[in-house]
């Protein structure tokens, strides 16, 4: 079985290329340099093997504020599969 969790990428630290108004979204996202939340809320990194997952109800204690993170949807598969 799967579950829905969520990396945090962290609006503040990251970077992207400059792409034109109407740049396809996957343009950007793919060639961006971002930053995710390490787990448990604590840091940061920019190797997304080393990114938290985070549960949908956990991302309700994320701190912040509008703007500074947006998450990224991941499927984690269980391991007794």
């Amino acid at each position: 079985m799967s579950e829905r969790m969520y990396r945090i990428i962290c609006l503040k630290r990251s970077t992207w290329p400059a792409h034109p108004r109407n740049g396809y979204i996957s343009d950007w996202y793919m060639e961006a340099d971002l930053w995710y939340w390490c787990p448990n809320y604590a840091g940061y990194t920019h190797k997304v093997e080393e990114a938290g997952l985070y549960k949908l109800s956990e991302l309700e204690r994320a701190g912040g504020s509008l703007g500074d993170w947006l998450v990224e949807p991941v499927w984690k598969r269980d391991l007794d599969e």
